[in-house]
């Protein structure tokens, strides 16, 4: 490959790569930062409210209808529904990833209108609401009041009114739900006022309708011939409460009239009471905010911050914000943990490039290549539409290390040709690129190759895969670039002849003289200086300052304190120092030389026991067909993200008051935790379970992870808070979670399984089977918990009404039930205006005429005649229990059950546990379908992953038989990858084994064969195979020279060792602060760092050895089948080559 255009044109070289800088620093200004990529599938949500209604009422009455309307729309996945005893309803849709989220709105909304008219009048009264968004938060935030002095109808209202419009208006917001409740006008009915004057709830609602109403009465003067013209204006809607009270209701038999004020009390107040909020103790109001499908988070988040910043200035005295949860924290901690890694990373590779180059010069060339390549990237990653998000970042730390590889090669080709005696910086560098730009091209076609498949993939997974394959695919295409231009050209420019002639030529001018002198002077002045420390600095004290300087790098033992800081960054100058010495660079050479001598003596025992070399690979295949069974599974490991949330259930009908009692005894164990910052409490309201008083939640705010020790870390926090709430809180179940680590699938990291019953049986006998189940889930030692949140027991009341008496009363069932909603369930009456927004005017009987059952015998009903009768003597009424909320999955009744794996075990192996109990337990007819994350998990863990592994392989070996022209030879390169993928295995199992000791599990966690490892195990095939292409590229020319197939290896292998030793340890170095990461985003950098350190070290060190005996055997059997054909016959150009590497 003729290569000398860029050698001879520097300057060409060196714009080329410039451009590709700048252009990378424009594509990273405009990225778009996300914590994941666009992962959850689109989802939209369609609510309704049945005001008084029950959960069963609901279901039958509003979600069925409009399920069955919904089902089957275009690219639906499934679909899940709720029906509460508050009224309320709502049916979830998820879509497939890829769809578009605007038209799955509108192809929703199309089939909700469709079942407009199946639906209840007050349903369509107050409407059906359909909107697109994730169920992903991004924000949740709580208006308190930190003097206590205003109420919380005000609080609400206050937000409701100046804050949550605004933030509606935010870019990227598709929710805002606000955990309180509007203004309304509350006309609270006194039942025996009304029964005296003969009235019923719907008379007031009728008058209502009368006299609170808009009009348009019209103008006077209009084409008249008038001078003026006017409009005649009604007074509307009315709007304060005392308008309200003149609402005349009937006149009386004496002539006067009957106003509302006289059966009722009017009160400006709340439209509900199901929701109360607590910030630190104090009174508030929490808004969570949800993202728009198909939004910048980031950016959405960003936009919401300054807002509150800007409003939290006019704010009324005493007011407070408080940003309970941020998904932003944990993002900008993870990438700046990330770019912290890439900067050790760039240092330590930069550390081991020097110390086999052992020379700064040579050092310098590689190291450009990092930051050319890597800032490239971000132009093309803006091109494709793709975000910075941590699985990019990811990515270019592991690319540091491989960008470094191809520039690393071509300066260790210069080398070995200058080392042959050429003396010219200029022809060894064009010499070297003809032999080595060939070799660069296979290894980067096939580096990106490994990549290819994984972009085919789809789902959850394959938008991991993608995301990541791509990013390391373009960052090698451009350290190829690099390589094959800038490199070689950098090569001819900096590095000088290791033979040199003495002296000049005849015809040297002065100024040259003059400069031979100055130089010769300097260097042995440096060399003198050199010297002095070398007598000081002992090449293995020099090697102990690196190491402890690289181990305080990694552990970050540099920040801890000033005089720490001051020692490490001694140690490393004077590592630096001693690794510039002449006495440390021939110990290097010399042990180096040493090693070489025997390991060509080992390579040779390899290939004459071919034999051995064969059943190490057989040996190594099968032991990796064991551990890729046997390891467990995972999706994406959970972090600390610096948020937890608390769930409390409390026993069936429980009242309001006395839950808040219990949340504040909650919160106040919550407080007492030194790693919390700031907690949120909701009453009325749970992430997993429902809404009603028998519910609560808590938003627990960790302090910076800078702020909290090791053992305060997410999980230690909620193991400590949930053993605490089992002592302390033995009225309620009290359960702690963190939130999932993708967002927009669930609000908790535990598996979400969906209980279904098939049969459209009893409630009770599906809730006993759905509890035998979760017994038998938590007898297996991979379960931790299995709860469910569904319960069957809440105390009710059944009526039934006595037609016959009705009919003979003259009286109509619908008539008692019409009373009942209005006196008990309440009824939406009319609407007033205030403060610029429309709010509901509501009747409903005063507390106390509805305290209990006796309350029944006060109302009365009007019959046919106009007189009143006691409701009393026409139903009957038995006390029975039933659910507060009934959930359906794909049209199925269902009950969901949070299920959390045993600490040691994965969410893999947890599924596999599912799977099984289901198999033993569960009756015929009764079945459980996977939702959110964990429904991906169970569809990528299957053949799909291995597919991909499959067809990286095929891509891989048709590139290589393509390059070698042959089907046998590649072989040679792919039997060689199993050690590097066997070798990820077992450092991963054996991390795992040290994390599952039990002083040490709640802190380093678990690891399993998840997405990170994944990837890593894809990225190691590109670069195991880069390393035996290396051999048995050279191995193959020197036989295409006349060398025996054993001597072609032996000196191809000893050619390439020290290019292979350096970029591989480069790797492992640069990527031990992954491995050994803590803090934030610590369980996926470790699986990551493991896994690839582990693939790379085991893989490279076998590589070394049976590669060569691989291509003596390969290449003979492809000798057999096709005869070599010799390039040059001669090989007198080889001599001083063969004589170099024959040592």
């Amino acid at each position: 490959m003729k290569l000398d255009r860029f050698i001879n044109r520097p300057v060409l070289s060196t714009v080329i790569s410039i451009l590709i800088v700048i252009l990378g620093a424009i594509g990273l200004a405009t990225l778009p930062i996300t914590q994941y990529p666009d992962i959850a599938p689109p989802t939209v949500s369609v609510r309704a409210t049945y005001t008084g209604a029950s959960a069963s009422t609901v279901l039958n009455s509003v979600i069925a209808p409009l399920e069955e309307q919904i089902n089957g729309v275009e690219n639906m996945m499934y679909m899940t529904s709720t029906a509460s005893n508050t009224g309320s309803g709502e049916i979830s849709i998820y879509f497939k990833q890829g769809t578009d989220p605007d038209m799955a709105a509108v192809n929703v909304q199309n089939r909700v209108s469709m079942a407009q008219g199946l639906l209840p009048a007050e349903v369509t009264k107050v409407g059906v609401t359909t909107q697109k968004r994730q169920t992903s938060m991004l924000v949740v935030f709580s208006l308190y009041d930190e003097t206590d002095t205003y109420s919380e109808s005000f609080i609400e209202n206050y937000a409701k009114i100046n804050l949550i419009p605004q933030v509606q208006r935010v870019q990227g917001v598709g929710d805002a739900n606000v955990l309180g409740q509007d203004y309304s006008m509350r006309i609270w009915l006194r039942p025996d006022v009304m029964a005296q004057y003969k009235l019923v709830p719907s008379d007031v609602s009728t008058a209502l309708a009368e006299q609170n109403v808009e009009a348009a009465p019209g103008q006077f003067g209009e084409r008249s011939n008038q001078t003026f013209q006017y409009t005649i204006r009604y007074k509307g809607r009315l709007q304060q409460p005392e308008e309200f009270e003149n609402i005349v209701i009937k006149s009386l038999p004496d002539g006067e009239v009957l106003r509302l004020k006289d059966i009722a009390e009017i009160q400006l107040d709340r439209l509900g009471y199901n929701f109360t909020n607590r910030v630190d103790g104090h009174k508030s109001v929490t808004c969570i905010v949800y993202q728009m499908a198909g939004t910048n988070a980031t950016q959405t988040i960003s936009d919401i911050e300054a807002l509150l910043d800007e409003a939290s200035k006019t704010l009324p005295t005493g007011l407070k914000l408080n940003i309970s949860m941020n998904a932003n924290d944990f993002l900008f901690a993870s990438i700046h943990e990330v770019l912290k890694t890439l900067i050790e990373a760039f240092i330590l590779v930069f550390i081991v490039v020097y110390i086999f180059l052992q020379d700064l010069r040579s050092t310098l060339i590689p190291t450009i290549a990092i930051p050319v390549a890597l800032i490239g990237t971000f132009f093309i990653l803006s091109l494709v539409g793709f975000s910075l998000n941590l699985l990019t970042l990811c990515a270019l730390v592991l690319a540091i290390a491989i960008v470094v590889d191809d520039a690393i090669v071509v300066v260790e080709g210069v080398h070995a040709k200058l080392d042959q005696g050429y003396t010219s910086a200029r022809l060894a560098s064009i010499d070297a690129m003809n032999e080595l730009g060939g070799a660069i091209v296979s290894i980067t076609l096939v580096m990106m190759a490994v990549f290819v498949p994984v972009s085919f993939m789809g789902g959850t997974a394959g938008t991991f895969y993608r995301q990541f394959g791509m990013t390391m695919a373009i960052a090698i295409g451009l350290s190829a670039l690099n390589a094959l231009t800038l490199s070689p050209a950098l090569c001819a420019v900096l590095l000088k002849p290791h033979k040199k002639e003495d002296g000049t030529t005849e015809d040297s001018t002065l100024k040259e003289r003059m400069k031979v002198a100055y130089t010769t002077a300097h260097t042995t002045m440096i060399n003198r200086y050199t010297e002095a420390i070398g007598k000081m600095l002992h090449p293995g004290i020099t090697l102990t300052f690196t190491l402890i300087a690289i181990l305080g790098m990694i552990f970050g033992l540099f920040s801890i304190n000033p005089i720490v800081t001051a020692i490490f960054v001694v140690l490393s100058i004077l590592a630096l120092i001693g690794m510039s010495t002449k006495k440390f660079k021939n110990r290097f050479n010399d042990t180096y030389e040493s090693i070489l001598k025997r390991y060509k003596k080992r390579v040779l025992f390899f290939i004459q026991k071919k034999w051995l070399s064969m059943g190490l690979v057989v040996a190594s295949i099968a032991i990796l067909v064991f551990f890729m069974n046997t390891t467990p599974t995972g999706m994406v490991p959970n972090e600390d993200t610096g948020t937890l949330m608390g769930a409390v259930t409390l026993p069936p009908g429980t009242s309001q008051d006395r839950s808040e009692k219990i949340l504040a005894r909650v919160d106040s164990l919550i407080a007492s935790d030194p790693a919390v910052l700031s907690r949120t409490m909701i009453s009325g309201f749970s992430f997993i379970g429902g809404q009603g008083p028998s519910y609560g939640s808590f938003i627990i705010k960790l302090k910076n992870w800078d702020e909290r020790s090791m053992i305060q870390n997410s999980d230690v926090v909620v193991g400590s808070l949930y053993m605490r709430a089992q002592k302390i809180i033995k009225e309620a179940q009290v359960l702690f979670f963190a939130p999932p680590m993708i967002p927009g699938y669930s609000a908790s990291t535990d598996i979400e399984v969906n209980m279904q019953d098939k049969t459209g049986g009893d409630l009770n006998k599906f809730f006993d089977v759905v509890n035998d189940y979760t017994a038998a889930l938590e007898a297996r030692p991979e379960i931790n918990s299995a709860k469910t949140s569904f319960n069957p027991n809440f105390p009710q009341y059944m009526i039934d009404i006595d037609a016959a008496a009705c009919k003979k009363a003259g009286i109509s069932p619908s008539d008692i039930l019409t009373t009942m909603q209005g006196y008990y369930g309440g009824l939406y009456a009319s609407n007033f205006n205030r403060f610029g927004k429309m709010y509901r005017v509501m009747i409903q009987s005063d507390p106390l005429s509805r305290k209990n059952l006796e309350s029944l015998k006060n109302i009365k009903v009007r019959n046919s005649a106009g007189e009143m009768a006691p409701i009393a003597q026409f139903i009957s009424v038995e006390k029975v229990y039933g659910p507060d909320i009934i959930s359906r999955f794909n049209l199925y009744t269902s009950m969901k059950v949070m299920v959390a794996p045993a600490s040691g075990y994965t969410s893999g192996q947890a599924l596999t546990a599912l799977a099984e109990v289901a198999q033993e337990n569960l009756p015929t007819g009764y079945t459980y379908e996977l939702g959110g994350m964990a429904r991906e998990e169970a569809q990528s863990s299957g053949s799909a992953t291995g597919l991909i592994f499959v067809l990286c392989f095929v891509f891989v070996y048709l590139l290589l038989s393509a390059q070698y022209e042959s089907y046998i030879l590649p072989l040679a390169v792919l039997l060689s990858i199993p050690f590097g993928l066997l070798g990820s295995f077992l450092f991963v199992n054996g991390v795992s084994a040290i994390g599952n000791i039990s002083a040490l599990k709640m802190i380093l966690g678990t690891m399993s064969n998840n997405i990170y490892m994944q990837i890593a195990l894809i990225m190691l095939m590109g670069l195991l195979a880069k390393n035996a292409i290396l051999i048995v590229e050279f191995a193959l020319d020197r036989r295409k020279m006349g060398m025996s197939i054993t001597w072609a290896a032996v000196l191809g292998a000893g050619a390439r060792l020290r290019p292979i030793l350096m970029t591989s340890l480069a790797m492992v170095v640069g990527l031990l602060p992954l491995m050994f990461a803590f803090g934030v985003g610590a369980h996926g950098n470790r699986t990551l760092g493991t896994a690839s350190i582990g693939g790379m070290l085991i893989g490279m060190i076998c590589q070394i050895f049976i590669v060569p005996a691989l291509f003596v055997v390969f290449q003979y059997l492809q000798e057999k089948v096709k005869p070599m054909e010799w390039e040059d016959i001669d090989n007198t150009d080889a001599v001083t080559e063969i004589e170099q590497y024959a040592k």
